[in-house]
């Protein structure tokens, strides 16, 4: 019995479309405003980086990065694969640049946290 044309056809999209939404959760989203988030990662590992729930990009260990973003109030976290993700509220200003510092905890629990 011969595989009609279509199976393969569809099997072909569904590996491209698998791949490219695969590809598009990897990278950050292109976010842009009026006010700029730095965040500087002083953990031995790189962290990644959500705004508002889309992710901005990651950030290697002892680096920094800075992003534009709308100003307002928005919900900032950060994730590395063996701790306690960071989550927290800020307030973003036009023409301003809020700056978080990620640190691991030093109370023995694997917690992100933001560093004085």
């Amino acid at each position: 019995m011969k595989t009609p044309i279509y199976f393969f056809k569809w099997v072909l999209f569904s590996l491209i479309a698998v791949s490219v939404l695969f590809a598009a959760c990897e990278k950050g989203e292109p976010i842009t405003g009026d006010s700029k988030l730095k965040v500087v990662n002083e953990c031995d590992v790189s962290i990644k980086i959500y705004f508002d729930g889309t992710k901005l990009g990651s950030i290697n260990s002892d680096d920094s990065e800075t992003w534009s973003v709308p100003s307002g109030t928005h919900t900032i976290k950060g994730t590395c694969s063996f701790s306690q993700d960071y989550e927290g509220t800020h307030k973003f200003y036009a023409g301003k640049t809020t700056t978080i510092r990620l640190e691991l905890s030093k109370n023995g629990k694997s917690n992100l946290i933001v560093s004085p």
